[in-house]
């Protein structure tokens, strides 16, 4: 049965996952960035500072905290055993694409968000928002919305907390030996704890723990580029030759290293999938343009900055085998074991880190990539839930609205263990196949609502360079399905103090 299953998963993945997907987001990723001046490079220090902003009310969160709860899906297990898994199919050069993509992404990350928070609308006294509202209230596309939010719904709740759950029983496995059902019990029965509190709780989760767990993973990595600081130079130099073909040893992978680096990189940072934009319109904010400029921040601080650091942990201590053989580390006696069982993934990362300080390694980083995945799946329910109420919209439905949001909350429970103990290419390759199908339907949308964005950006830049702390005035800048009541609500005081100095 469970053969079965992982041949057609397999099967569309290669359908989802060809060169189309390669053209639709670095294309897609490139012409935004274009079109909009590179902000991420003109903006640069906006960008970054806009994620401490705030803003918290009774119907959303602060944009920091919507900040964390998106970097909750970011950083997670792409970051680990996402980019050991790139690095084992694709070879070094698959980090340098991961940098490409991570800058081009970040503008599909804004473009998404800033839409998000456009779009958004009051359900049951909270902001929610996704692809699905764009759709429909920004193209007037209800069915084509209805379709997004059924495939990020089903994506987000049975296949992407497939590779995260299996990661986290994986590795404590390989740490202290315990049971991967064992692991995969605890983490439902934590999860169910959290998801029931609503995106309030969610969020408050968010903040203390990505934060604390994304410094010290930077501060283990720090350590072993520190320790191995003369060997930097001439790994960047392989990673440049291996991602161009011109590296005698993965020259033959570069086509793998291209795609790896893709797929990968988006994976881990969730842009152009739609992930991000559930988390980011239950934000309160000023001006829509400032989510979107945390949320692109979030894609650097995921796959430029997180990535990278696994990537050269990695590289750095030579604890990484290349599928076929093409290499095998020499950084601890067990790689050539490794390479002939095929195993690969986050061990690589954890006899990294063994390198340099011993046996403690592969506990530290399996608490490590525990609290990365985990956070990830619960963002992963949010999304769900977001797109679940989409579809039950109403104040008449207001008793539906609660039903599904608990039998998808025991739903994604269950799916949870279960993912702690399927066989792990089956894990990825599920995970593979929901990311995929959303990034295909959400990217397409984009591309429609792109103009409104833009317009947005415009009168965002304008503000700044006249000095003003940018908010937005749906009476000044406005289109169809735009909840004008919701912004002026938000804005009244600005909007207020503006016409008294008229």
């Amino acid at each position: 049965m469970l053969s079965g299953v992982a041949e057609l998963v397999s099967l569309l993945n290669g359908w989802i996952w060809s060169k189309g997907m390669l053209v639709l987001v670095v294309g897609s990723g490139l012409f935004f960035s274009i079109r909009l001046g590179f902000f991420q490079l003109v903006h640069f220090r906006d960008m970054w500072k806009r994620i401490f902003d705030k803003g918290c009310s009774d119907s959303g969160i602060s944009t920091f905290g919507s900040f964390c709860t998106t970097m909750a899906a970011r950083i997670g297990t792409g970051n680990v055993a996402g980019v050991a898994v790139a690095i084992y199919m694709g070879g070094p050069g698959a980090l340098f694409w991961m940098w490409v993509v991570g800058v081009t992404n970040s503008a599909l990350a804004f473009v998404e968000c800033t839409l998000g928070q456009l779009y958004k609308v009051k359900i049951d006294g909270e902001y929610r928002g996704s692809g699905a509202y764009c759709a429909e209230r920004g193209l007037g596309w209800r069915k084509y919305g209805a379709f997004m939010a059924v495939v990020l719904m089903i994506g987000a709740a049975c296949f992407m907390p497939a590779a995260a759950t299996y990661t986290i029983c994986d590795g404590f496995r390989n740490a202290l030996g315990v049971p991967m059902w064992a692991v995969a019990a605890a983490t439902a029965v934590l999860l169910a704890v959290i998801i029931i509190g609503g995106i309030k709780r969610i969020s408050q989760f968010a903040v203390y723990c990505v934060p604390f767990m994304t410094v010290a993973y930077l501060l283990m990595a720090a350590i072993v580029l520190v320790t191995h600081a003369a060997e930097i130079p001439a790994m960047f130099v392989t990673i440049v030759k291996s991602a161009f073909g011109m590296d005698a040893a993965f020259g033959g992978i570069v086509g793998g290293a291209l795609l790896q680096g893709i797929k990968r990189g988006t994976f881990s940072s969730a842009a152009g999938m739609g992930e991000s934009t559930p988390a980011a319109s239950a934000a309160e904010t000023s001006h829509p343009v400032k989510q979107g400029m945390a949320n692109a921040a979030g894609v650097w601080l995921d796959t430029i900055i997180v990535c990278t650091a696994t990537g050269f942990m990695i590289l750095l201590t030579d604890c990484f085998n290349v599928v076929g053989g093409v290499h095998v580390g020499q950084g601890t006696e067990e790689m050539a074991a490794l390479a002939e069982a095929g195993t690969n993934g986050i061990i690589f990362v954890q006899y990294a880190c063994r390198q340099i300080v011993g046996n403690f390694a592969p506990l530290f980083i399996a608490v490590m990539l525990a609290l990365f995945s985990f956070t990830c799946i619960i963002s992963y329910y949010y999304e769900a839930e977001t797109s679940a109420l989409y579809l039950f919209q109403g104040d008449e439905k207001v008793g539906i609205r609660k039903t599904v949001t608990w039998i998808l909350r025991i739903a994604v429970v269950t799916l949870v263990f279960i993912f702690g103990i399927v066989e792990s290419s089956l894990a990825w390759d599920l995970s593979d196949l929901a990311l995929g199908a959303c990034t295909w339907v959400n990217v397409f949308m984009l591309w429609f609502l792109f103009p409104k964005t833009r317009a947005l950006y415009r009168d965002y830049a304008e503000q700044l360079k006249a000095r003003k702390d940018p908010y937005y005035n749906p009476d000044k800048l406005s289109w169809v399905g735009v909840d004008k009541d919701l912004w002026r609500d938000i804005n009244k005081d600005r909007i207020a103090a503006e016409k008294a100095t008229k």
